[in-house]
């Protein structure tokens, strides 16, 4: 087991358990309790957990993988809202990409408004549904994820890589106070940032509950993005820091 998955792994028991052990996590893991205390403080200073004598606890606000069927219940109007701001920015023969999650995949429910669109995507259950709507639709291959039907790995990565899409539209599990974009795994960071580099313009799509939280793995900073789709009502303060580092939020 590979360093990030381990952290991934420890974040999981974190999430079941109101604290976690050394020697638990050591024995469960099957590694020395000298490598769980090391990836406990590399949690510490990422935020992720607090650490505590003999062990740790995870932190409130952290945001691990859920299950597709409970996301797609949740914020499923704020999404819906998001998905009608993106098609303002979707036009006819485009070719898009869509990466895997609820939020997308509540655009592609309205894509057939747009005509002669092709869509790339990482998402079983994007791509089954744009067929059905005789949309054009490749979808990458990969390791399919039991939890999300998103596909990811290297044949995923050096699949995306081949392609140029006019946008591309990404989700993300956080958001932090100083406007990181996280993902819970390294796998999927990795794929949400090949997306972005083969695309001409890039939209973040997040709605208000993913600011100020955390999450294992940074992928990229709202001012990488051509535009931040999202609902959320920024502060006085949070405007002043979006508008000092040119960062284009969309709300229409």
């Amino acid at each position: 087991m590979i360093a990030e998955q381990r952290l991934n792994e420890i974040l999981q028991i974190a999430a079941q358990q109101e604290f976690v052990e050394v020697e638990d996590l050591s024995a469960r893991l099957k590694v020395s309790s000298m490598t769980i205390r090391r990836d406990l403080q590399k949690l510490s200073e990422m935020g992720l957990v607090s650490r505590r004598y003999g062990g740790a606890s995870l932190v409130t606000d952290v945001r691990l993988e859920n299950d597709y069927s409970d996301k797609k219940v949740l914020n499923q109007a704020s999404k819906q809202k998001l998905a009608q701001i993106a098609l303002n920015h979707i036009h006819n023969n485009d070719i898009i990409y869509l990466d895997a999650g609820t939020t997308t995949f509540e655009l592609a429910v309205i894509l057939s408004q747009r005509q002669n669109l092709t869509v790339v995507t990482n998402d079983v259950l994007i791509a089954t549904d744009l067929c059905k709507r005789d949309i054009n639709t490749i979808l990458l291959g990969g390791t399919i994820l039991k939890a999300t039907l998103a596909t990811v790995g290297p044949s995923t990565l050096e699949s995306l890589s081949s392609f140029r899409v006019t946008s591309a539209f990404i989700g993300a599990t956080a958001v932090s106070s100083n406007f990181d974009v996280l993902s819970p795994t390294i796998e999927k960071a990795y794929l949400k940032k090949a997306a972005m580099q083969i695309a001409q313009k890039t939209y973040l799509m997040v709605d208000s509950s993913k600011f100020n939280s955390y999450a294992l793995q940074s992928f990229a900073n709202l001012s990488d993005f051509t535009g931040v789709i999202t609902d959320r009502a920024f502060s006085s303060a949070e405007q002043h820091k979006l508008d000092s580092r040119f960062i284009n939020i969309l709300t229409q």
